[in-house]
């Protein structure tokens, strides 16, 4: 980075000092016509970089940089910035950077993340920059404080002990490394509220003997589950080991009215069980279809008759499959809003409900939250409500915080009405086709972008669910402590069992 840029950051920090919310608004507009002009990748990453901290830099002005605020305009820009200057970050090759430009933005994504409740994701951006850069001070010292919120709102008491021990641990090896001033006293406060729970110096963990499975076909699926973290496990967050090879996390206890002697079962679990079965679904079609592409021409695909387009267009059995997959992967989300309105007595009438707008007033995103939500502290159901800013909506355009969330919007809409076009990587640049061309019939992708647009839809999708899940046990736990001891008979439910499900 150059020196005028450098002496732009340092403006912008003096702002920030002097509490200066004209002089911010005077940046914001500088960068704005900056970026109007042509400029290298990473001059124009530092600028959206500057873009997020102005904003972040009002937000603190003006008293929400702490907020449990569950609306923040300012804080949906920051992260819509930030995620826009690491993808260009991205662009450019490691090598070629010389900058740490790309790890204080993934740290700071990974702090904004983390602030809103979408803790999944935060600890996997921090966990991109600790791989390149393992003494990251501060990247550690937050994924470790992140990992003992996480703590205390797993409903699995035993997932709770190794999240609090990999917290105690992280945060320890942050302060040793050395973290920044602003941030010591808050870390060796954190680390003395852990170690009252436990000593986590002598604390012990012998992981279970569990295998990735019997076939080598079942063994490489576990295993990319696992390395993409695409189980519905929250040790699969913290863990990279056989024990987390299983999806585990369902709805949690909840609590309800004994209104006769009939035994009826809260249609709730039915539904996070369909949702569940969907997911795993879905993601094991995400495999087969990744497995099949390296693979030779299916059979089925055989004696069709197509006409060479001469453009290395891609017709094959296993590009539909991905299509199949990202269209069940996209109509999860509107299934977990019913169960959000179902669960939290919304009283959305079922036709109307939607992911995007069922948490508003008359089920209308521009209408205020509903006030189950308005002033709640629930921590991962506020991650979920965030996570719904991803996703595109026509009539809300510029509501996402999400970059790509048109192309995925795109994606979805021309599967299902349209007419998707997979090109060939290596032969093809799909994306300056559809730059350059209008989308009402068809839309261009690369067959590896497509791979990598379903595991981020994929991955989208699980952190819902477990935002779901653990914001539904947060809501019980509440429940519980207003109707006292004494009061509650609890009901014993049996998991479906491998060998009975024919």
């Amino acid at each position: 980075m150059n020196s005028a840029l450098d002496d732009f950051a340092t403006a912008i920090d003096r702002a920030f000092d002097e509490e200066d919310i004209e002089a911010i608004n005077q940046y914001i507009s500088e960068i704005k016509i900056r970026l109007e002009s042509d400029m290298p990748l990473l001059e124009r990453a530092y600028f959206h970089f500057c873009y997020a901290n102005c904003y972040s830099t009002k937000r603190y002005i003006e008293g929400n940089i702490k907020s449990w605020s569950w609306e923040d305009k300012y804080l949906e820009k920051e992260i819509y910035y930030l995620r826009l200057s690491l993808s260009e970050c991205k662009k450019v090759p490691l090598e070629d950077d010389s900058s740490d430009l790309r790890f204080r933005v993934q740290t700071n994504l990974a702090n904004a993340l983390n602030h809103v409740g979408r803790f999944v994701e935060a600890i996997e951006s921090w966990d991109g920059v600790i791989q390149e850069l393992p003494k990251h001070a501060m990247a550690i010292g937050n994924r470790g404080h992140c990992l003992s919120w996480y703590a205390r709102y797993l409903y699995d008491q035993g997932h709770q002990l190794l999240f609090y021990n990999e917290s105690y641990h992280q945060i320890k090896m942050a302060l040793n490394i050395g973290v920044e001033d602003h941030a010591t006293e808050g870390m060796t406060n954190w680390l003395g509220t852990l170690n009252s729970i436990n000593d986590w110096d002598e604390f012990e963990f012998t992981p279970p003997d569990e295998s990735r499975g019997r076939s080598k076909a079942e063994r490489t699926y576990r295993t990319w589950c696992i390395d993409n973290r695409l189980f519905l496990n929250p040790l699969n967050d913290i863990f990279d080991k056989d024990f987390v090879a299983n999806d585990i996390l369902t709805f949690p206890s909840i609590v309800i009215p004994v209104e006769s002697n009939e035994l009826i079962l809260p249609e709730v679990y039915g539904i996070y069980n369909q949702l569940k079965q969907e997911y795993v679904s879905t993601r094991y079609i995400i495999f087969e279809a990744i497995e099949e592409s390296e693979r030779k021409l299916h059979f089925s695909d055989k004696r069709v008759m197509l006409y060479d387009m001469l453009d290395f267009r891609k017709y094959r059995l296993w590009i539909e499959k991905l299509k199949m997959a990202f269209l069940s992967a996209y109509t999860i989300f509107d299934k977990i809003a019913y169960l959000v309105n179902e669960h939290w007595e919304l009283s959305v009438k079922v036709h109307r409900v939607q992911f995007n707008t069922v948490w508003h007033n008359s089920s209308n995103r521009n209408k205020p939250l509903a006030d189950k939500f308005l002033n709640s502290d629930n921590w991962p159901l506020r991650g979920l409500y965030w996570l719904s800013k991803d996703l595109y909506f026509k009539k809300d355009e510029n509501q996402s915080i999400e970059p790509d969330a048109r192309h995925l919007n795109h994606i979805r809409n021309h599967i299902a009405h349209k007419y998707l076009r997979v090109y060939e990587d290596t032969f093809v640049d799909a994306k300056s086709f559809r730059e350059n061309e209008g989308h009402d019939l068809s839309y261009s992708i690369g067959d590896k972008e497509f791979i990598s647009q379903s595991i981020k839809l994929l991955k989208l999708v699980r952190s819902a669910l477990i935002y779901l899940s653990l914001g539904a046990h947060a809501e019980e736990s509440k429940t519980r402590q207003k109707l006292g001891e004494g009061l509650i008979a609890e009901m014993a439910f049996y998991k479906v069992e491998d060998s009975f499900r024919l």
